[in-house]
C-alpha cells in the first residue's frame, strides 16, 4: 500500500505546554476549592454552635460586644463567652444546658491573677493553658500543665473561678 503524501505527514495531535500549565493549574485549583469546601463543611457545625453562643450571650447575657468564645467539656459541656456590658465591664458567661450563670471578672479571679497565684504556689511547673470551664456545678478554670524538666507527666488542675482554691488535679499518663 503506498501511503498519500498526507497520510505520511499526519501526526498524532499532542498539547502543547501553555494547555498543559492550563489544565494543570485548573487541577489544582479544582482540588484547592475542594478542600476548602471540606474543611468548611466539617466545621459548621462547630461554628454554628459558636454563632448560637454569641446570640445567646447578648439576648440573654446582657453583654453588648463579645471577644471571645470556647467551649469546654468535662462534667458536662458549656460554652464560656467573654465580653464586655454596655458600660465596659468584663464578663465570662457560662452557657449550660439548664441555665445561665454570669460573672464580672473583676470581682473574681482573673486569667491572670490564676497564672500568678499557679506559678507561686507551683515552682518547677509550666502552664501549658488556661481556660474557663465548669466543674463540680461551679465555674473554674482549668489549667493544663507539666513538669519541668519533662517526665512525661502532665496535668490538668481544676480551680474555683470566685477565689483560685484548687478543687480537684487529675495526672495524665504519657
Amino acid at each position: 500500500m503506498i501511503l498519500s503524501r498526507t497520510d505520511k505527514e499526519r501526526k498524532l495531535p499532542s498539547l502543547s505546554l501553555i494547555r498543559w500549565l492550563v489544565i494543570i493549574t485548573g487541577f489544582i485549583l479544582f482540588l484547592l476549592v475542594s478542600f476548602v469546601l471540606y474543611i468548611r463543611s466539617a466545621d459548621s457545625g462547630h461554628r454554628h454552635a459558636e454563632k448560637k453562643a454569641y446570640q445567646i450571650a447578648q439576648n440573654q447575657g446582657g453583654l453588648k460586644e463579645v471577644n471571645k468564645a470556647s467551649i469546654h467539656t468535662w462534667d458536662e459541656t458549656v460554652w464560656v463567652v467573654r465580653g464586655e456590658d454596655s458600660e465596659g465591664n468584663e464578663w465570662l458567661v457560662w452557657e449550660r444546658e439548664q441555665e445561665l450563670v454570669k460573672r464580672k471578672v473583676s470581682e473574681n479571679v482573673s486569667e491572670e491573677q490564676m497564672l500568678d497565684m499557679f506559678a507561686r504556689e507551683n515552682a518547677g511547673r509550666i502552664a501549658l493553658r488556661i481556660l474557663p470551664g465548669w466543674f463540680q456545678g461551679q465555674p473554674v478554670w482549668e489549667i493544663r500543665s507539666r513538669n519541668e524538666p519533662r517526665d512525661g507527666h502532665q496535668l490538668i488542675e481544676f480551680y474555683s473561678f470566685e477565689n483560685g482554691t484548687k478543687l480537684r488535679t487529675y495526672w495524665l499518663a504519657s
